[in-house]
């Protein structure tokens, strides 16, 4: 908890980090990106072309989508997405004590047609819902 970078803050932020994966108007992800300029540094060169680095998918996991890595046989699932700003998004699939975990957001249900709010499911099966976009935990089978 801290009073500096809102959520909102974050969500921009990651918006910018990800118009950052493009070059020429096409798709590009890349090693070396100059924050001041917008271009990539080395080009085409092999070295940084199709470099994916862990930090953007972490970013996703654990900021937008909100997964808090616990020890314990526990979810805890905090979104750093504004409430206001995505009607929906789903992380599937992700590997996490053995099991698939599915986050899920759904504001009104409408989308996915699960049911509306934010839930976490475990292998498919439902640990936690909430109506809003917030803290909620789960415990896994």
């Amino acid at each position: 908890s801290q009073r500096y970078v809102s959520r909102t803050h974050f969500l921009q932020a990651m918006q910018t980090y990800a118009r950052a994966h493009q070059k020429d108007g096409k798709p590009y992800i890349g090693e070396y990106y100059d924050e001041i300029t917008g271009e990539w540094l080395k080009g085409d060169n092999p070295r940084s072309r199709h470099y994916n680095h862990s930090t953007f998918c972490d970013l996703v996991i654990a900021g937008l989508a909100g997964l808090v890595p616990r020890l314990e046989p526990e979810v805890v699932v905090d979104p750093l997405v504004p409430e206001e700003a995505w009607d929906f998004f789903c992380l599937e699939n992700l590997c996490y004590h053995g099991r698939s975990l599915t986050i899920l957001w759904d504001r009104d249900g409408s989308h996915y047609h699960r049911g509306a709010g934010l839930q976490v499911l475990a292998d498919g099966v439902r640990i936690a819902h909430s109506n809003c976009l917030g803290r909620i935990t789960g415990r896994l089978p």
